[in-house]
């Protein structure tokens, strides 16, 4: 039990008390700013992962009409060969 009227014992209360505060700001900054991080990455691989899709997507139609042309074109050659 804390006596008040011994002012050594008070002080060192007091003084414990400003330093466990101080760390838990500290504690409470780098949380703050992992989860900030978190946040940034998560946005920034979303993007990426949206452009990986949308260039699939592309490549898949490029694949897609010279798979056209080439069955076109073979179609074609076939007609040639006769």
């Amino acid at each position: 039990m804390l006596n008040l009227y011994d002012t050594e014992s008070v002080k060192e209360f007091i003084f414990d008390i400003l330093v466990e505060n101080q760390e838990l700001k500290k504690q409470l900054q780098t949380a703050q700013m992992f989860s900030d991080m978190w946040f940034i990455d998560s946005k920034t691989h979303k993007e990426r992962a949206d452009k990986a899709e949308a260039h699939i997507a592309e490549l898949k139609q490029q694949i897609a009409k010279l798979a056209a042309g080439q069955a076109q074109e073979g179609g074609e050659d076939n007609d040639h060969n006769e």
